[in-house]
């Protein structure tokens, strides 16, 4: 006859049973109502990608009320920039951070935003962004890609030239092997300026520093220092030449699991944490230039002038093959506000 102690035991084990069941069948069943992110971009945690995808991973947990949970991927789960947008087109990635000279092999007009010395300053710019030209562009992103496109905001290419010796002017261009993008608007701006455009693998970039393959690259200062590169670099030339963008990119799959309001909220969600982004790259950058000086780094502040003369070739080529870009040019020169006044203050 069993003993009253193992039928208390069995009945206790039973119930331990059926509240592990219930606790994990809850669990299960609450998060089977969430709505899961796979976030992507193709830099280190240090930069300002990474930045972004934090942000909108807080706040869009919290505005959420947790139904929909991030995980951000930096730099391991593609290859390349254009297999992360292959990815986003087939659901496999959620959301992703793309280059504009990468988006441009899907849409060629976002070079347009690429042109040398189109926006005067960051005031420009951030006006700039928030026009009805880069709203037709993104618009039109969205449509050649067949993805959602959320956002844009700066890259940090094109605040100057970092190089192993000093670039002082123009003149100085002349006979320097500059790795950038191999996209045909940037190495059509960097001939113009004199450089010699040498192809090389992003991945390969230190080791072509080191050895002199190259002797320079078009990242901003702050990239400099947490990709390592001021390691092999010892000059950076501010030169602002180039406002480059990265397009925040959703996909489609993913945006039709979301409910009106939820998309609503991921669009907001999105410009809030764009807004950030742009504002601490802008800050970064200029504290990443006083670092450089302290700590022994050339750092010039060539003529633009200069610079800008030789741009007027690059702009007449491209206007040619690309008619509109003149009436976008026009309707983003008189944005900027650096250049405005009242008609009464004239």
């Amino acid at each position: 006859m069993m003993s009253s102690k193992f039928r208390s035991g069995k009945k206790w084990l039973s119930v331990f049973s059926v509240l592990i069941m219930v606790i994990a069948f809850g669990a299960v069943n609450a998060d089977a109502g969430k709505i899961k992110m796979k976030f992507s971009h193709q830099n280190n945690v240090f930069d300002a990608d990474q930045l972004l995808a934090e942000t909108f991973k807080k706040i869009i947990e919290a505005k959420s009320n947790g139904e929909i949970k991030v995980t951000i991927y930096p730099g391991t789960l593609t290859n390349s920039e254009e297999e992360a947008i292959e990815f986003i087109k087939s659901g496999t990635l959620d959301i992703s951070a793309n280059s504009g000279g990468h988006i441009a092999g899907f849409y060629e007009d976002i070079q347009f935003l690429q042109l040398p010395y189109l926006f005067k300053s960051p005031e420009h710019y951030n006006v700039a962004r928030q026009s009805g030209v880069v709203k037709q562009i993104l618009k039109e992103v969205g449509d050649a890609t067949g993805l959602i496109a959320l956002g844009i905001y700066s890259d940090c290419n094109g605040f100057g030239i970092a190089s192993t010796k000093p670039i002082n002017s123009i003149e100085d261009a002349k006979g320097i092997k500059l790795r950038c993008m191999q996209n045909p608007l940037f190495i059509d701006v960097y001939n113009a300026f004199g450089f010699t455009v040498t192809p090389t693998d992003w991945g390969e970039l230190y080791t072509s520093l080191q050895t002199g393959l190259v002797n320079a690259n078009d990242l901003g200062c702050y990239c400099q220092y947490i990709f390592k590169l001021k390691e092999v670099v010892n000059s950076f030339a501010v030169l602002q030449q180039m406002w480059t963008q990265k397009i925040l990119m959703m996909a489609p799959k993913t945006w039709a699991k979301l409910s009106p309001e939820q998309q609503e909220l991921v669009r907001t969600v999105a410009r809030e944490a764009i807004e950030l982004t742009d504002a601490w790259q802008y800050t970064k950058e200029r504290e990443f230039v006083e670092v450089a000086k302290k700590e022994g780094l050339t750092v010039t502040y060539p003529d633009t002038a200069p610079f800008k003369k030789a741009s007027e070739k690059v702009y007449a080529k491209w206007f040619k093959d690309h008619p509109k870009w003149k009436t976008w040019y026009n309707e983003i020169q008189y944005l900027d506000p650096g250049a405005r006044m009242p008609d009464a203050s004239k």
